[in-house]
């Protein structure tokens, strides 16, 4: 060992510190120049998981019948009523000037919707409102009030409220998107309607990026700061304080600029990256230094200070970056592209700043006076009088420490066993924000903003418009309508029942499928005479596919699944297969299904963490007994916090599954430190008793420092305005919570107990 420290010191020369620094900077300059073209991305259809047979049926009926988030519904209030002549008046004035902006496809309005009669003569249109005459418009509300597919689509059931409904062009990028909306908010307030609610992906790609962006700066910032007042307890000089903060911060800058040069956006997930780094890193720039201040306060020479901390904390270091590391790449055995990339960056970003770690910060200590650097001196750190008292309680009551651990355990799994697998759709956003107060005002005013797709399938050699065939949607169509509690339901259904209706003179008992399948494919034939005008895309040209949608409350997508699951029953025994099947489609649907799915994964991908840091455990200790005491102290925590979600009814999610692998890499870090201190002990001859306290006073004192840090990283999150972030921030928190308890309390308690059962 001895051998090993010299040839370090040999290395270590005020040129060679001179030399990497000025590479360093040449380097972190070009990463910084990167960072001119950052870009912030917020895609929902990225989360799809690309395996997914699912996927490509959805993708397939959206060739076919259109995109189902590409819109933007814009409801108007007035208490007194919305039947008001003059509001009517600047709805219209809306509508039409909507229909002229720049990537806007359709936008269709109650003040311009025509009712088609076909008579002898010809077909005639008339329209639904009359707003241009006080005395019309009683009459045409009430034959509103009486025709469900007008009125369940376009106003809310008191008549307070109405809709007007606007398809943007196809899969518009971000820049389109602002540029719409823009213009939109724009029109609303020329028409004299600023106060208009909105709802849509356009809207909420925009909000999400905004408060993505604010967030990330934030809890950057506060991590910093937080961070920069313990540096400042710790070591009582700017230089304790600045120099860590450079050297975490430098693998940010290059981490983030190396995605940007491979012209990667920041998304809800990398954005997270810069706080998960710096305070991550800095775990390892605080190992490092509180070795290199104990070796100077016991007198050893800068160099060979530094020296004697490469060889302590080098290797254990290291293993604690590749198991981090192991925590986050396993986040890529997800099918997803955002949880691959931010996992493979992530890992990517704490290798880099390991290595910064042990290349930057060594060099900055040798140009630097250590008095100057740490002017505390030969100061003992409080920790030195309060963790042996500590160290003597645990060994009195270790006994107990076991059993209370084992019974602590046991709660936790009964909890897990609580968790369900459920989200929802604006499930990020507080109640308290202007988006999701919109999102609820859809849903109390139209029956919600949540779409429901269903593809329709006719069997082979018969087509959707067959009679028997439209008897057997129409069966599905009043099941969606009365159990499954869609509204504003489109269908071949009601195309044929507006067609039947027209066909007879406008007159509303006729609103249904018509007796005779002979009339019924005379009226086919000439549904494009009006089905364009009154309900969009439904059908396939051939009339082999058709569409069945409408949108609904989001309850969550654990209760949906419950009715997903009763309405496949419902068409498995009530509906002939044979003549037409169905298949539930749709973005809403997919991100449903995905985030069950996706749990799940993120879940093995912990377990597959676990076992190849109990493969690097058993290479590094070579005694399995070591690997229990490497892996039981942070596989508990992780069983309380899921326990507490349990409790606490904290679903299950992509956002939360997440956290499992994340909290287990983080926290394993400091059992590494722990342990390897132990062996290093053990093999310079102490005796285990000895060797176990002498790691406990002086290992353990850095594992407090880091944790505390940890925690003051973390715990900024707590305050996301992200539901996601915020669960992150409270979950992870309390997992190296729990962890530091385990690792000061469980650990050596563990390795007594093991150790008394080796062999002689």
């Amino acid at each position: 060992m001895e051998a090993r420290i010299q040839r370090i010191e040999r290395l270590l020369t005020r040129r060679n510190a001179w030399l990497l620094l000025l590479t360093l900077a040449v380097a972190s300059i070009g990463f910084a120049v990167a960072l001119r073209d950052v870009r912030v991305d917020y895609d929902f259809e990225k989360f799809f998981p690309s395996d997914d047979p699912e996927l490509d049926r959805y993708l397939a009926f959206r060739e076919r019948f259109g995109f189902d988030n590409d819109f933007l519904l814009i409801g108007i209030e007035r208490e007194a009523g919305v039947f008001d002549r003059a509001l009517l008046t600047r709805v219209d004035t809306l509508a039409a000037r909507l229909e002229r902006l720049p990537l806007v496809m359709k936008v269709v309005s109650p003040t311009r919707l025509r009712e088609p009669v076909v008579t002898p003569l010809g077909l005639f249109e008339t329209p639904y409102l009359r707003f241009d005459q006080d005395s019309l418009l009683p009459i045409d509300s009430a034959r509103i009030w009486n025709d469900r597919r007008v009125r369940d689509f376009f106003f809310s059931k008191d008549g307070t409220a109405m809709l007007v409904a606007l398809n943007a062009e196809p899969a518009l990028s971000k820049e389109k998107c602002d540029a719409l909306l823009a213009d939109v908010r724009s029109t609303l307030d020329d028409a004299g309607l600023p106060d208009a609610h909105m709802v849509g992906r356009i809207v909420g790609q925009d909000h999400y990026i905004k408060t993505m962006v604010r967030e990330t700066l934030l809890f950057l910032g506060s991590s910093i700061a937080l961070l920069a007042i313990f540096l400042w307890v710790g070591f009582r000089s700017a230089r304790g304080v600045w120099v860590p903060i450079a050297v975490v911060g430098l693998a940010i800058l290059w981490q983030v600029g190396f995605m940007t040069a491979l012209g990667k956006p920041l998304g809800i997930l990398t954005m997270l990256l810069p706080t998960i780094l710096f305070v991550v890193g800095m775990s390892d720039v605080v190992h490092i230094l509180e070795c290199y201040l104990e070796e100077i306060r016991n007198g050893v020479q800068r160099i060979r200070a530094i020296a004697i901390t490469y060889q302590e904390v080098g290797l254990p270091t290291f293993l604690t970056a590749v198991t981090s590391g192991i925590g986050f790449a396993t986040l890529g055995t997800a099918s997803i592209q955002p949880l691959q990339e931010f996992g493979l960056y992530t890992a990517m970003g704490v290798l880099v700043a390991f290595c910064l770690a042990f290349v930057m910060l060594p060099a900055i200590l040798i140009l630097t006076d250590p008095k100057k650097f740490f002017p505390r001196g030969m100061q003992r750190s409080p920790l030195d009088s309060r963790l042996p008292p500590l160290f003597a309680w645990t060994m009195k009551h270790r006994r107990r420490i076991l059993f209370a651990f084992a019974l602590l355990g046991l709660v936790g799994m009964y909890g897990a066993s609580r968790i369900r697998v459920n989200n929802y759709l604006l499930e990020d956003l507080p109640d308290s924000d202007p988006m999701k107060q919109g999102f609820v005002w859809f849903e109390q005013h139209f029956g919600g903003v949540r779409p429901f797709e269903m593809e329709i399938e006719a069997a082979d050699g018969r087509s959707v418009w067959d009679l028997d065939v439209l008897r057997e949607v129409e069966k599905v169509h009043n099941y969606v309508d009365t159990a499954y509690g869609v509204s504003g339901i489109a269908s071949p259904v009601t195309v044929m029942h507006a067609l039947n209706k027209a066909f007879n003179g406008g007159d509303r008992s006729y609103q249904r499928l018509p007796d005779d399948s002979v009339e019924c494919a005379r009226m086919a034939r000439r549904a494009k005479l009006v089905g364009r005008q009154l309900l969009g895309s439904i059908v396939t040209e051939d009339g082999r596919r058709a569409r069945l949608s409408g949108r609904m409350v989001d309850e969550g997508g654990f209760i949906h699944q419950g009715r997903n699951q009763r309405l496949d029953a419902f068409i498995a025994t009530e509906v002939d297969t044979g003549l037409v099947r169905f298949h539930q489609t749709g973005m809403a649907f997919l991100i449903d299904r995905n985030n069950a799915t996706l749990s799940w994964q993120l879940l093995r991908g912990m377990g597959l963490a676990v076992l190849l840091t109990a493969l690097i455990m058993l290479w590094f200790f070579r005694d399995w007994r070591m690997v229990l005491v490497a892996l039981l102290p942070n596989l508990l925590p992780l069983v309380l916090i899921a326990g507490v979600m349990g409790f606490l009814g904290i679903d299950l999610k992509v956002s939360t599954a997440i956290i499992f692998s994340i909290a287990f890499g983080i926290a394993e870090d400091d059992t590494i430190h722990m342990l390897a201190a132990l062996r290093q002990n053990l093999r310079q001859g102490r005796s285990p008793a000895f060797a176990l306290r002498r790691t406990y006073k002086r290992t353990g004192k850095a594992v407090a420092v880091t944790n505390i840090m940890l925690l003051a990283g973390f715990v900024g999150l707590i305050f996301s305005d992200f539901a996601s972030i915020h669960y992150m921030g409270v979950l992870i928190t309390c997992t190296l919570a729990f962890a530091f308890v385990a690792e000061l309390l469980l650990l050596p308690a563990l390795v007594v107990a093991l150790s008394r059962k080796r062999k002689p």
